[in-house]
């Protein structure tokens, strides 16, 4: 193929372009390196807690589906006591996410939303459908508020100060709140469950 061009401008643009496409696409298919989870390069920092992964290879299924419990952070951690979710929590957690339909800390909407229980439920059963013990906080990438500040990023903890840090750490992205003094030692001294 033969193109000509009798302007040498917009020839000389037309190769910088191609080449800038060619450079940008080389550098987004290049595998980046990963971090490795529990590795904190900030000084001062507390060690990170290690999490346990769940393989969805390894859960169970019912009738070749994941049970909801599985996919349900606090289901999960109830499921090792022994306890379950009141048939009732559908209708009640639909029913606060209708009065605190954001997130609390940072005002998310929509997809990626998740009612707390600010008391978890396998340790207060009286609570669980109390909408006093409830907070809307969200679980999406880069704001995982609902880890970092309902669970001091543990899903087997549970902040006994959640409302007071929701306003603590307004509008932070993950990164900030980690990287704050306050949250750190919270995060240290976190209540398990």
């Amino acid at each position: 193929m033969h193109i000509s061009v009798d302007n040498p401008l917009l020839a000389a643009t037309f190769v910088i372009v191609v080449f800038l496409v060619f450079v940008l696409a080389i550098i987004h298919l290049r595998p980046r390196p990963r971090r490795k989870r529990g590795h904190s390069s900030a000084r001062g920092q507390a060690p990170a807690r290690k999490r346990t992964s769940i393989n969805k290879k390894d859960i169970p299924k019912v009738n070749g589906r994941i049970p909801s419990w599985q996919k349900d952070p606090g289901a999960r951690v109830a499921n090792q006591y022994d306890r379950a979710r009141s048939p009732e929590w559908p209708r009640v957690a639909h029913e606060h996410l209708s009065h605190e339909p954001a997130c609390v800390v940072c005002g998310h909407r929509g997809k990626g939303l998740q009612v707390h229980h600010i008391k978890p439920f396998h340790l207060y059963p009286e609570l669980e459908l109390d909408p006093n013990n409830l907070i809307t906080l969200c679980e999406i990438r880069g704001r995982t508020h609902h880890l970092l500040i309902g669970h001091l990023d543990d899903w087997e903890s549970y902040n006994k100060r959640v409302r007071e840090d929701t306003k603590r750490y307004s509008h932070q992205s993950a990164t900030a709140i980690k990287a704050n003094p306050t949250w750190q030692k919270e995060a240290a001294q976190r209540p398990m469950s």
